[in-house]
Order: C-alpha cells, then sequence, then structure tokens
C-alpha cells in the first residue's frame, strides 16, 4: 500500500509542468540543433560574431560582423537566389577559421550599440557556448552549434525556475515560449535573454495584479520589480513598453479613483480640462517632432484596411514558424486561448484586465512608429510577429476572466496532454520541414519570403 502511494506522488512530482518542459525543451532543442543547418536561424551570423567577440583578444577579421554575415547569407542562399548548395554545410563545419592565435579576454563593451546602453549582456549566454566550442575545433559550424547549445541550456534551466514560479499560467507561458520562440531559443540569439527578463517581469506583474495596497508588497519583492524594470535597459528594446502594464496594478489605479470619486462636479471638471489641456498641448509640441497623425494613419492603412494590407502585416499575427502552412499557426492560437482560459480559476481586476491587454496594443503602435521614423516605406514590412507574440502573455487575466464568466472548465490532465501534445506535434512538424527544405530542396531553411 505504501509503495503504491509513494508510485503516486512520484508520478505527481515528475508530471509537473516545469519537469514535462525541461524534458521536452532539451529533446527538442538538441534535435534542433543539429538538424538545422548551421548560420541558417535568423541573422544567426550577426548573433554568432557579437558572441564570439565578447572574449575575443584581437576580434580576428574573419570573425567581424560583415565576414560572418557573408557566410550567413550564402548558407540561407541570399546571395545565390535561393538555391544552397550542400556541401557548404559541411565545409562550415569541418573547416578551420583563421583566428590568428586569438586570445581570451572577457568585454561586454559593444561598439554597435544595439540596445539602450553600450553593454551587450543579452549575448552572454551564447558567448560562453561559443568559447569553449572555439577552444576545441574553431570552424564556424562548430562555434555556432557551441552557441546554440549554450542558449539552449540557459533558456531551459532558467525558464524551468519561472513556470515554477507562475502561480496562474505555466501551460501558457510554456506554449507561448517554446512554440513562439522555436527559432531563437536553439540559436545564439540575444532573444533568449530577452525572453527571459520579459516572461520573469509579466510573471511578476501577475503576482502584484493580486497585491490589493503598496503596503502588501515586500522589500524583497520591490526589490526584484526594481531589478526586472532596469533589466529593459539590457535587453531587447521594444520589449520596454512592458513597463506600461504597471497601470493596471490595483495598488496604482485604485487609490486614483478613490480619490476622483470623492471629488465634487466642479473639481472633476477642473481635471479633466487640466488633463485635455495637457494631453492637447504636448501632442501638438511632440507633433513637431514626430509626425504622430501621419503615423497613426498608416497605422490603420496598413494593420485595419485588407486591401492595403501586405503580406508581411498579415503574418505580423504568426506565432509558429513561417515555414509553416497557416492553418497551423491558426489552430495554434485556438489552441493557446483554450488553455489560458481553461488552465487556472482566479479573478482579476477590470483595470488589470484592461491595462494589460491594452499594453499588447501600445507595443504594437510603439514599433511600428519606431520603424517608421526611421523608413516610412518599409515600416509594415519590418514589423512582424516576433515582435508582437511575447506580448500576448499579457492577455492571460482577460482570457481566464471570460473562462470564469462562461464557467468554462478543463480538468488538469486534458490541460497537460493538450499542451504537450500541440508543442510535440508542431515541433516534430517544424524539424521534418526544416530538414526537408535544408537537405532535399536545397532552399533557405527556416524562414520565408513572402512581401
Amino acid at each position: 500500500m505504501n509503495k503504491i502511494a509513494k508510485r503516486t506522488d512520484d508520478q505527481k512530482k515528475y508530471s509537473k509542468p516545469e519537469n514535462i518542459f525541461l524534458f521536452l525543451v532539451l529533446v527538442i532543442g538538441f534535435l534542433a540543433v543539429f538538424i538545422t543547418p548551421p548560420l541558417t536561424m535568423g541573422d544567426e551570423g550577426y548573433h554568432l560574431s557579437r558572441s564570439y567577440n565578447l572574449f575575443s583578444t584581437k576580434a580576428p577579421e574573419s570573425m567581424s560582423n560583415p565576414q560572418v554575415r557573408a557566410k550567413e547569407f550564402e548558407a540561407i542562399g541570399l546571395s545565390t537566389e535561393g538555391k544552397i548548395n550542400p556541401t557548404f554545410y559541411k565545409k562550415l563545419i569541418t573547416k578551420k577559421v583563421d583566428l590568428q592565435n586569438d586570445g581570451v579576454r572577457f568585454s561586454v563593451y559593444s561598439k554597435w550599440n544595439n540596445t539602450f546602453g553600450p553593454l551587450d549582456f543579452m549575448h552572454l549566454p551564447a558567448a560562453i557556448g561559443v568559447l569553449i566550442a572555439r577552444l576545441i575545433y574553431p570552424s564556424l559550424g562548430i562555434m555556432d552549434y557551441g552557441g546554440r547549445i549554450a542558449n539552449l541550456l540557459f533558456f531551459a534551466f532558467a525558464f524551468y525556475f519561472l513556470i515554477k514560479k507562475n502561480k496562474y499560467a505555466k501551460w501558457s507561458m510554456i506554449l507561448l515560449f517554446v512554440i513562439g520562440g522555436i527559432q531563437k531559443i536553439f540559436s545564439p540569439s540575444y532573444d533568449v535573454l530577452s525572453f527571459l527578463v520579459f516572461a520573469a517581469f509579466v510573471v511578476n506583474l501577475f503576482d502584484l495584479a493580486q497585491l490589493p495596497t503598496i503596503r502588501e508588497v515586500s522589500l524583497k519583492k520591490a526589490i526584484y520589480t526594481a531589478f526586472l524594470t532596469c533589466s529593459f535597459y539590457f535587453i531587447k528594446t521594444n520589449y520596454v513598453f512592458a513597463i506600461f502594464a504597471f497601470l493596471g496594478l490595483p495598488m496604482f489605479y485604485r487609490p486614483i479613483i478613490k480619490k476622483l470619486k470623492s471629488l465634487k462636479i466642479s473639481g472633476k471638471f477642473s481635471l479633466s480640462a487640466l488633463i485635455l489641456g495637457i494631453i492637447f498641448i504636448a501632442t501638438y509640441f511632440v507633433n513637431k517632432k514626430i509626425p504622430i497623425f501621419t503615423i497613426i494613419k498608416k497605422f490603420i492603412e496598413n494593420y485595419m484596411n485588407v486591401e492595403m494590407m501586405s503580406n508581411n502585416a498579415k503574418q505580423m499575427w504568426q506565432i509558429v514558424p513561417t515555414t509553416l502552412p497557416g492553418f497551423i499557426n491558426i489552430i495554434f492560437i485556438l489552441i493557446l486561448f483554450i488553455v489560458m482560459m481553461g488552465e487556472f480559476k482566479v479573478s482579476w481586476s477590470k483595470g488589470t484586465v484592461i491595462f494589460f491587454s491594452m499594453t499588447y496594443l501600445v507595443n504594437w503602435l510603439g514599433i511600428f512608429a519606431g520603424f517608421f521614423i526611421e523608413n516610412a516605406a518599409l515600416a509594415s514590412a519590418n514589423l512582424q510577429g516576433r515582435y508582437l507574440s511575447p506580448f500576448m502573455f499579457l492577455f492571460v487575466p482577460f482570457v481566464q476572466n471570460l473562462g470564469r464568466k462562461f464557467n468554462f472548465t478543463m480538468s488538469d490532465k486534458a490541460i497537460k496532454k493538450l499542451s504537450v501534445w500541440t508543442i510535440i506535434t508542431i515541433s516534430i512538424l517544424y524539424l521534418c520541414i526544416t530538414f526537408y527544405r535544408s537537405y532535399i530542396l536545397h532552399v533557405t531553411p527556416t524562414w520565408t519570403n513572402n512581401a
């Protein structure tokens, strides 16, 4: 009897979402690392160069951004009209790179300054893997594999603890970041660290959203929140828009609403006039520097008017890799929201639902504005689903409230099975298509150009 009870406890222990995640992501990840040809996942040449130079003394020309990106363009067929010579992948792995007897020196200073500051911490996990691979066998392919494996391990174990910490949407988080990031978390990309910081920030927001007053926030929680917020300085730029979600915390907006309700009619009228005046004046002066109304008009044309939307605008809703059929993406989004709705029964305040959901729109419009200011003609083409999909995690309060309202229920076992088989099915399909495109069709393996 005791043996049966112990076996049941062990089964519960090892069927936890974080344990299943760790097993799945390591198995799928190592398959992806070696099935996907080197330098063929988005901007991999750029990330390999950046990762290498974090531990370089001489910064050899052979590992410079232009040189490695040239190899990347050849690997994906960009310089050969989409056709690839399969033996090129073998040469990337077997041919050593002339590193000019480069030594090892640690430096996170970045002259490219692709984030808010000059420090590049985002490539550090991959850089460690690239360094180890360089010391073993210094070829582009082997160093690339080293960066991929290091990022995979870093993501797997860091995300494992994030899932344990998440009380409200474990399987939703696993689905969104594993499938949505399948081309990044198994590469040397800085997106891995960006995903982790963003996910940790949102999980922490979920905890804060359940606290009614600021007094309920412990010193430890306040320091952790400040640390995560400051971390946005070092990661992918657009994730800073997630800070807007702070407005949805009851501890902030409820005291304001309470104060407004206590005002007399004359006070409410005066305050409204003051706020409108400030908005009008601010808009007037900002519009002189940035064409706000033009940006809004183009935003609506590109995303609300089907006649004017290009294929890239439609692909903005793509979460699964673009090499998979569109109907797979539709099915995945449906499954994601079903899992969100049935996973946990908790009541979220209306302000939290509104502001958390609005953060998705703020990010969407903010990124478009950034691209538009840089190059108006290419704004819509540059904005793709990878910039927006992580922010779907902020829809959890909205979807879970819907589930409560309509009394939508699913067993934990059903949610687990649905999530696991969705990950397995899409991952296998992705790996098979990647292999087929790479070694049978000899075309760009991991991305499509449908502009």
